[in-house]
């Protein structure tokens, strides 16, 4: 009997020193990777910020550790950031990270209060060159409304608009003026706003002369004389 608890013991003690030997090679390997720094980036889906200005926001330009760098830990450092709406991190094999980045789209600038107005109706203290110019103030009443229409407005035609101008008049109150950066101007109402969406197309059948194009009723272009 006595040999046989011998034996058990034996094996108890030889189980314990691998688990111990696992265990430190587990230690060790994490020590190890924790202190293993980011060997370089590649930042897509950002179109605001600079690459450097992302490196910059998240702190990734002080090339962190591979392992302990997540994205929730880099969302977290730009969670008041409200351009940003938020970045993943993917890791790959070469020490290399893929940051996607998702930025909150902006709609335009408004100049009455120096503020990019974003598609979730944020207001930001940042300008960006390419967004159209909001001249002056829209009624309270129908704000939400254009909101919701400029928003449908695709990227493309978005960035070819240089200002817009609320312009209502005796028989239309939601009515505005776009100019546009070919020196078109274009007038719409809320309800066919949307149609705005096919100027580069209907700009292409409008000649060589400059001229103001009613999209608010009908449909025709008056030359500039």
């Amino acid at each position: 009997m006595g040999k046989k608890t011998k034996k058990k013991k034996k094996i108890k003690v030889f189980r314990v020193f691998i688990v111990l030997i696992f265990l430190i090679l587990v230690i060790f390997a994490i020590t190890l990777l924790s202190k293993m720094k980011v060997k370089g980036y590649y930042i897509i889906g950002n179109k605001y910020y600079t690459d450097k200005e992302i490196l910059e926001k998240t702190s990734l330009d002080k090339y962190p550790s591979f392992l302990l760098t997540t994205s929730f830990s880099i969302n977290t450092k730009i969670r008041k950031d409200k351009l940003i709406d938020n970045i993943k991190i993917k890791k790959t094999l070469t020490g290399r990270f893929k940051v996607i980045v998702k930025e909150n789209r902006i709609l335009y600038y408004d100049k009455t209060e120096n503020k990019s107005i974003l598609e979730n109706g944020e207001k930001i203290d940042y300008k960006y060159d390419y967004s159209p110019q909001l001249l002056n103030k829209i009624d309270k009443k129908i704000y939400n409304n254009f909101l919701s229409k400029i928003k449908k407005v695709n990227d493309e035609v978005l960035m070819n608009i240089s200002e817009i101008k609320y312009d209502p008049n005796d028989i239309d109150n939601e009515r505005f003026l776009l100019s546009m950066n070919d020196g078109n101007y274009v007038y719409l109402t809320l309800s066919k706003f949307v149609n705005i969406n096919n100027y580069l197309e209907i700009s292409h059948t409008l000649g060589n002369k400059n001229g103001i194009l009613y999209l608010d009723y009908g449909n025709y272009f008056v030359p500039k004389e």
